[in-house]
């Protein structure tokens, strides 16, 4: 479970680094917004297999 937890807050880090980066204009927006979109996804994915795993199911 510590390795789910740590695995979220690297997610969140790196998504904190990609808005940070569109703010500067480091990349193309459609490219950080594509990236945005699937560390969204990651994110439900990882917070579904926390609860089902806290659940016991």
């Amino acid at each position: 479970m510590q390795f789910l937890y740590v695995a979220q807050g690297s997610l969140k880090e790196l998504e904190t680094h990609l808005i940070l980066s569109k703010r500067v204009k480091l990349d193309s927006s459609d490219i950080i917004d594509s990236l945005l979109n699937q560390c969204e996804s990651l994110g439900k994915l990882l917070s579904a297999l926390i609860r089902a795993l806290e659940n016991g199911s």
